[in-house]
């Protein structure tokens, strides 16, 4: 069975994600996991370096071609890093370190191996939860795209 190009977009995200590791000349090493589940606060303990990889609304775009679909993509990521006494570096530099690998990992290829038109990077948002000693950063990511109309399954 084939999968839809949103689907396949999705996955090089996940991908990209996973490679960013401290081999391949990055902070750190990144986990990329998307959810199964709608509710997957119960589903996933949030851990330093876990990136959850969120797909939300998307938006069909004007096109004067009438034979093709361009649709906008929302993603977040959702990147936890935790906090330690042992840290020598502040949670401040943590964060900034993950959202700029993360960001210079998806911009190094914003065509989604040919499968869209464009990556555009959106605000981030930092959230703390102290009773887990960790904070979150959530990256908001557009994935341009275009598919043949009336065929979410094949790239135009």
């Amino acid at each position: 069975m084939s999968l839809p190009i949103v689907e396949q977009i999705a996955e090089n995200i996940k991908a990209s994600i996973a490679a960013i590791t401290k081999v391949n000349g990055f902070n750190q090493n990144l986990k990329a996991v998307r959810p199964r589940k709608v509710d997957f606060d119960h589903e996933f303990a949030p851990v330093d370096c876990m990136v959850l990889i969120v797909q939300t609304d998307e938006v069909a775009v004007e096109n004067p071609a009438h034979t093709t679909k361009e649709w906008v993509q929302t993603f977040v990521l959702e990147a936890f890093v935790g906090a330690s006494d042992k840290e020598r570096t502040s949670i401040d530099t943590r964060i900034n370190m993950v959202r700029a690998d993360i960001r210079k990992k998806l911009m190094a290829d914003p065509q989604r191996g040919k499968l869209a038109i464009n990556t555009v990077m959106q605000s981030s948002l930092i959230f703390t939860d102290t009773g887990r000693n960790i904070a979150c950063v959530d990256i908001e990511v557009d994935v341009h795209y275009r598919t043949v109309d009336g065929d979410p399954y094949t790239k135009a």
